[in-house]
């Protein structure tokens, strides 16, 4: 009687078995821990999304140099920037030893303010060549290439000296503002700047090609323009919108849909919103709650995972 003959068993299905088995595992495991350990989150927030630009400011306000009658020691009234009236006494020359207070001595001259306004114990060299009544027909190429050179007098100074100016703070502030593109934008119209502490809405008069840029008049004085004349503002150049806030690059596109994995009770899903502002750095959602978890790292393969 023949012997069956046995069937030799392949030893390479056992270990692709096993491989398979192996690469599973480590696939799960990589796809639940590796993934997952990769992922970073943000809160939203409630915020405001602005539109700002920085840009470059030229100041003219009406101005006037005031000069030192006499050599001597002078002698300041009041504060530097305080308000005076016209024929008001700004300071005194001594031409010999200080009498004190703010009478003139014998030899002594005083100095009256020929305008009212602001007075500066200060100077640049410019408030007669860049001021508010000539701004708008200045070569604006020669505008931009003048350097302010602010000279502060000494307890001493010379006949003819200037020692300071009068800046009539009653007449609007105007200026040439510096800009990548002046396309969008209109003579008559108005803009919203902020220099300094103040926001305010400023008229454009004037558009120029070379240099590109504006001529602007703010609805009142501004302050800080006669003391720093060349001055780096903002503009803020769209409206802004509040809401609820994540960060831009949470953003996401699935299919054809927009939108950010959030973590929900612990499991991370893709949630569709509608963006209704954004700037560079965060955008503004709706149909999203304030303080929900957003995958700031998106990624295909998220859908499901545990947050951890």
């Amino acid at each position: 009687m023949e012997k069956k003959k046995r069937k030799k068993r392949n030893p390479y299905g056992l270990w692709v078995i096993l491989f398979l088995i192996l690469f599973g595992g480590g696939f799960c495991y990589y796809r639940e821990n590796f993934s997952a350990g990769t992922i970073t989150f943000s809160a939203a927030q409630s915020g405001t999304i602005t539109h700002v630009r920085k840009v470059s400011a030229v100041f003219a306000n009406q101005e006037q140099p005031v000069k030192a009658p006499s050599s001597g020691t002078i002698q300041f009234v009041g504060k530097d920037g305080q308000r005076f009236r016209r024929g008001e006494t700004l300071a005194a020359v001594q031409n010999g030893a200080s009498s004190g207070g703010n009478q003139s001595s014998p030899g002594g001259t005083v100095i009256t303010a020929d305008m009212g306004g602001l007075f500066f114990h200060q100077s640049d060299g410019l408030e007669t060549i860049i001021t508010s009544e000539n701004i708008m027909s200045m070569d604006l190429e020669k505008l931009v290439a003048q350097t302010s050179k602010v000279k502060v007098p000494g307890q001493t100074v010379q006949a003819g000296e200037i020692v300071g100016k009068i800046v009539n703070n009653l007449l609007p502030t105007m200026a040439f503002l510096q800009l990548p593109s002046i396309d969008n934008l209109t003579v008559g119209k108005t803009i919203r700047l902020t220099a300094g502490n103040q926001t305010m809405d400023a008229q454009i008069m004037r558009k120029s090609e070379k240099p590109m840029g504006i001529i602007v008049q703010f609805p009142h004085y501004v302050d800080g323009s006669a003391t720093e004349r060349h001055q780096e503002i903002t503009w803020n150049y769209a409206p802004q919108t509040s809401g609820v806030l994540v960060p831009i690059s949470a953003l996401w596109t699935q299919g054809e849909e927009q939108g950010v994995f959030i973590s929900a009770e612990g499991v991370i899903h893709f949630k569709k919103v509608k963006v209704l502002d954004k700037n560079d750095q965060q955008a503004c959602v709706d149909n999203l709650p304030v303080g929900i978890p957003v995958v700031t790292n998106p990624r295909n393969g998220l859908e499901g995972l545990i947050a951890r």
